[in-house]
């Protein structure tokens, strides 16, 4: 985010844009109005409703949460997994994945990613199970970088398995498939569709729906007894306006991005390569980053080398979550195509305000430091 950027940098790695004070007046004064601030009002509730029509599901099947680890973490639990029980996710994702396994009383299992989709798949998975350190109780799989989940793939596994998948679609707001597994998609500023913090959950049916509604609500029952274990993971009525506000421009907001996707495309492919766009930017219709695969590995390198010139990039991952120091010692199984990813992939400034002049500025840094002689 830009608050993030450190100073001095021309082209900063995003730039948000939150629907403007114009836009969520009418919402603000309706809350002025109902004096119901929070614990799922009316414009929460609306705004559920919207999100639920924006896919074609029936409104219980979406809530509304804090933000996208909340999501994760509820959904799981859920589910009233053991403690302790192992939970299949793959290294290369954001480390709020992981966090999110850890507080919902599991223990992260970090697998390999395929390297044609950066994503973990059920064949990977499958191929892990015989050496699983424990029982697994779950697999976690991620939309990588706003990827499509192959949804009907994961529906096949859970039946021959009888396991819980859950999928991170954190970046996903236009991509994801709601289909029989539940899935969580981010609302942060970063994402394609923002309101600062947020996020919401698509449950697989109703009442999972209502158990996570009811676990959002610190697990309070009817009777507000708390009947499960819980958080307080409600959205705001704030949060909720601007996500109103946000649907409303959510028509003009996609066209900003897919304009935005095809003039970066062109403007990179104008030079002599030495990387290729990644498999997630290329396939995605809306993408909230611009990452590469350089043909050697060297992204710490070639990112130093753009700072210099005042540009901003850096690696949304790192070296996979099982690189955190936080994170090191969990299992694992090997890791070679997350590893490889880490040093050779990076992101570029990405966000529609972006010029075709500033495109093509950084297009031409980008050669200028690839072409540059490994260090």
């Amino acid at each position: 985010m830009a608050s993030q950027s450190a100073p001095g940098f021309i082209h900063r790695t995003y730039s948000p844009r939150l629907p403007s004070a114009a836009a969520l007046l009418p919402y603000l004064e309706e809350i002025d109005r109902n004096r119901w601030y929070t614990n799922f009002g009316p414009l929460s509730r609306r705004f559920e409703a919207r999100l639920a029509a924006h896919y074609g599901l029936e409104a219980e099947r979406v809530t509304a949460v804090a933000n996208c680890t909340l999501g994760l973490i509820l959904v799981l639990d859920s589910y009233e997994l053991p403690q302790g029980s192992l939970c299949a996710l793959p290294s290369w994702t954001f480390v709020a994945t992981a966090a999110a396994v850890r507080q919902a009383g599991l223990v992260p299992w970090f697998l390999d990613v395929d390297s044609q989709t950066w994503q973990l798949t059920p064949e990977i998975v499958e191929a892990a199970l015989p050496a699983a350190p424990g029982a697994v109780g779950a697999v976690l799989t991620v939309a990588a970088f706003g990827d499509q989940v192959d949804a009907s793939a994961w529906a096949a596994f859970r039946r021959r398995h009888d396991l819980p998948v859950i999928t991170d679609a954190a970046a996903a707001f236009d991509t994801v498939t709601p289909a029989s597994a539940p899935a969580v998609v981010s609302l942060h500023a970063t994402k394609p569709l923002g309101i600062g913090e947020g996020g919401f959950v698509i449950s697989e049916t109703a009442a999972q729906g209502e158990a996570i509604r009811r676990r959002s609500n610190f697990g309070f029952d009817q009777h507000h007894a708390a009947a499960w274990r819980g958080s307080n993971a409600k959205l705001s009525e704030y949060g909720a306006a601007v996500g109103l506000a946000a649907l409303d421009a959510w028509p003009q907001t996609r066209r900003a991005f897919l304009r935005l996707g095809e003039n970066f495309r062109q403007a990179l492919a104008a030079g002599p390569g030495g990387f290729e766009l990644a498999p997630p930017f290329r396939r995605s219709a809306v993408s909230s980053t611009c990452n590469l695969l350089l043909a050697h590995p060297r992204a710490q390198q070639v990112i130093a080398q753009l700072h210099r010139g005042g540009i901003e990039a850096r690696q949304w991952w790192g070296g996979g979550c099982h690189a955190q120091p936080v994170y090191a010692d969990e299992p694992r199984q090997p890791l070679p195509v997350t590893e490889d990813l880490a040093r050779r992939t990076l992101a570029l400034p990405y966000h529609p305000e972006l010029s075709p002049a500033a495109m093509a500025e950084i297009a031409g840094a980008l050669h200028h430091a690839v072409a540059q002689p490994a260090g």
